[in-house]
Order: C-alpha cells, then sequence, then structure tokens
C-alpha cells in the first residue's frame, strides 16, 4: 500500500511536469491530481524535491547499484541509457528551482566509482589533492550529462563510450584498472 501511494504521487509530479515546470507544481496540485488527502503526502514525503528524489532512485540509483558491471564504461553506457530513456523528465528535473537534491543523488552514485577509478580504493580518508581531483572529475562528469541531457542532439552511447574510454585513458588508466574500479565501488 505504502509503494502504491507513492507511485500515484510520483506518477502524478511526473504528469505534472509535463504541463508545467516543477517550481509552479504544489502539493495541492498534486494530491489533487491522485485523489488524496494532503497529510496523505506529508506521511510520505517531506516536500515536492522528496518525490523527484524518490522517482530518480527508482529509476536511475538501484538499477546503477548492481554489482554485475564488468567495467566502468559499462556502467557509464547503462547510465546514459536510463538517462536517455526519460530525458524529457530529466531535463525537466533538471531545470527544477532547487537542483541540490538531485546533485547530491547524482554525487552519491558518481563519488564512489570515480574514487575507486582514480585511486583504486574505496576509502573516505583521501589526502587533499586527491580530494580535489576528485571533486574536480565528479563535477566534470555531472557537468557533461547535464549537457548531453540538455541537447536536443540524439544521444549516440557508442560515441559516449568512446569519448569516455579516451578520457579514462588520458588519465592513464587502461582496460583491467577501469573494470577493476567498478568492483571496488560496488563491493
Amino acid at each position: 500500500m505504502c509503494c502504491d501511494t507513492k507511485q500515484k504521487i510520483a506518477q502524478a509530479l511526473r504528469q505534472l511536469m509535463l504541463e508545467r515546470p516543477l517550481k509552479k507544481i504544489t502539493v495541492q496540485d498534486l494530491m489533487e491530481r491522485t485523489q488524496m488527502k494532503r497529510q496523505t503526502f506529508y506521511y510520505h514525503f517531506q516536500d515536492i524535491y522528496d518525490v523527484l528524489v524518490w522517482i530518480c532512485r527508482r529509476q536511475l540509483v538501484e538499477p546503477l547499484e548492481r554489482p554485475d558491471y564488468a567495467s566502468f564504461e559499462e556502467w557509464l553506457t547503462t547510465a546514459l541509457e536510463l538517462l536517455d530513456c526519460d530525458r524529457q523528465f530529466y531535463r525537466r528535473a533538471m531545470a527544477a528551482a532547487d537542483p541540490s537534491p538531485l546533485n547530491a543523488l547524482c554525487e552519491e552514485l558518481l563519488r564512489p566509482r570515480l574514487r575507486a577509478l582514480l585511486f583504486g580504493c574505496r576509502e573516505e580518508r583521501l589526502d587533499e589533492n586527491q580530494r580535489f581531483v576528485l571533486d574536480f572529475a565528479m563535477h566534470a562528469v555531472m557537468d557533461q550529462l547535464r549537457r548531453l541531457l540538455l541537447s536536443r542532439r540524439p544521444l549516440d552511447l557508442n560515441e559516449a563510450r568512446a569519448k569516455a574510454v579516451c578520457l579514462l585513458e588520458t588519465f592513464g588508466l587502461d582496460g583491467a584498472e577501469r573494470n577493476n574500479a567498478v568492483h571496488i565501488a560496488g563491493a
């Protein structure tokens, strides 16, 4: 019942986002669309951004947290496919008045994989320079993902994969290191 209610609220948000920007959607709008009481919303979610994050977790995070990716490129390709599948929704979500919940979610997904990829470990105690490199790489990847989503050009997964491999090779990471990084991050 709980998940069904959350799903109905999430579906109402998705429908309303097709009609108007997220910042112009209220909890009252959502609950009128679901024909539920307003207090039901607050039983399940804190605010509209919480619904947005819940949708992204279900559609994006859960599939990407599987431990069976063979390489970082495979993981990244899957992420791009998932984003491209529902590009209009993610584009509208990125245009939200407060993008910080989505940024935090994106960081949660990327940071452990990039840390494992660049430094070969999951250890949180990186030195200041390693932390700088990790932050820089993470924000660069997030910016590129944002650009891809906002682009009107169709996503070419082969081109995106080739660019990712080129970038990783520029960092001096060979295929074995890239494959190992996925398993370190997923452990």
